[in-house]
């Protein structure tokens, strides 16, 4: 929780919420506001002196006090003396804008596979898909025999690549949920939820190494080529992803576009008059400081 006290105002931050509070009879506004509906947040200084937040919310008819603001920012004034304190609350507040306004980019279909018949025994579409992409699959034929059986119903088999893991060859596996690592008389798995990523050691001239990093430790599998250890990075980053870091997305900002229709509407409704002089001015004032840069 990150908190400024002025003498008119206390003003938090934590959990995504934004509240403030009036500490006298004066008209400072008393909010509380998740953070998915600011647009953003700055700090300005006004011509008397004083530290004023402004709010700038996301939809022009978000009311305050009874009224809607009209794209304009919402001032809550504090003393210039908790300007650092005030700075703080700002950053952590512009860092979860970020966060929300994050855009994943399409994934494939991940709905683990039906087991079809094979000539050994049952065999997953996606293991087979993923042995296709390996170089040297018939190094590992005995492991990918062994991975078609131990995959479980609750996910889908991403990548494999050739490895060995404390001097057992073997094959490792990244799956939704697990990371794998098969040889023929052993399986090891290790839940994709206590891991936070993987890199490629690859000095010339010697064996490459994928580290994969969680829990405290790092595992480390080694190979002469770091081709498969790539595909297999890069699958453990979006299973992780899935894991972690999934969750709604925020809508994203109005358009210039849109901005210009609503300014558009604006004049109209002004020629048919249906907006006073001061609403007008105070709506397009609301629009510009709304635009894009």
């Amino acid at each position: 929780m990150i908190e400024v006290w002025g003498t008119r105002v206390a003003v938090r931050y934590g959990d995504g919420r934004l509240v403030t509070t009036p500490l006298r009879a004066d008209n400072e506004v008393g909010l509380d506001v998740s953070v998915a509906e600011l647009a953003r947040v700055a700090l300005a200084t006004t011509e008397d002196g004083l530290l004023a937040l402004l709010l700038f919310f996301r939809s022009a008819q978000h009311v305050v006090n009874g009224v809607p603001t009209d794209r304009q920012p919402v001032p809550v004034f504090l003393e210039t003396g908790v300007r650092a304190q005030a700075q703080v609350l700002v950053r952590a507040v512009e860092r979860d804008l970020i966060g929300l306004r994050r855009v994943f980019p399409p994934r494939p279909n991940l709905i683990p596979p039906q087991s079809v018949p094979g000539p050994d025994g049952p065999q997953r579409p996606d293991v087979t898909a993923a042995a296709g992409r390996m170089r040297y699959v018939g190094n590992s034929l005995a492991e990918i025999a062994i991975l078609h059986r131990c995959a479980r119903s609750d996910e889908y088999v991403l990548e494999l690549a050739q490895a060995g893991h404390e001097g057992v060859p073997g094959l490792v596996a990244v799956t939704t949920l697990r990371l794998l690592f098969v040889s023929t008389w052993a399986v090891y798995e290790f839940p994709v939820a206590v891991l936070t990523g993987a890199e490629i050691l690859a000095p010339p001239g010697k064996v490459a190494t994928l580290r994969v990093s969680g829990a405290g430790a790092e595992l480390d599998f080694l190979d002469w080529e770091p081709v498969d250890f790539a595909r297999v990075a890069e699958a453990l980053r979006l299973a992780c992803e899935i894991e972690h870091a999934d969750g709604s997305i925020a809508q994203s900002l109005p358009s210039s576009a849109d901005l210009f229709g609503e300014w558009q509407l604006l004049v109209e409704r002004r020629k048919l008059g249906m907006v006073d002089d001061d609403p007008f001015r105070r709506q397009a004032v609301g629009i510009m400081l709304a635009m894009p840069g």
